[in-house]
């Protein structure tokens, strides 16, 4: 059975996209040629299963981690960033208005 791991984990990424009949037919064609025992079937599927979802999760973590980095590269503000600047520039307009002379009329970004 540890053959078995060894080749799943050579599978790599391919088997985060592996579809549940798609290891069912994998399994079952393992069982026909005799690399798996019938009783171990359900244990393999879960297993195969399993690391199928580990695979996927690594992935997800791999390209979240490396779209923040070329963002932060970028130096693209983040969302927080962004609503951070929105709130200073509310305030300073807020700020301004109390400057202003009656009459006279103060753009915001918001006027643009």
């Amino acid at each position: 059975m540890s053959d078995l791991l060894k080749k799943t984990y050579l599978l790599g990424l391919g088997l985060a996209s592996l579809t549940r009949e798609k290891v069912e037919e994998m399994v079952d064609e393992l069982v026909k040629k005799g690399e798996v025992a019938e009783k171990d079937r359900r244990q393999v599927m879960s297993d195969i299963l399993d690391r199928a979802r580990e695979e996927q999760q690594k992935l997800t973590e791999t390209i979240k981690d490396g779209v923040q980095k070329v963002v932060g590269e970028m130096r693209v503000p983040s969302r927080t960033q962004y609503e951070a600047l929105l709130k200073r520039i509310d305030e300073l307009e807020a700020r301004l208005r109390e400057f202003e002379k009656p009459g006279e009329n103060v753009s915001t970004a918001q006027d643009t």
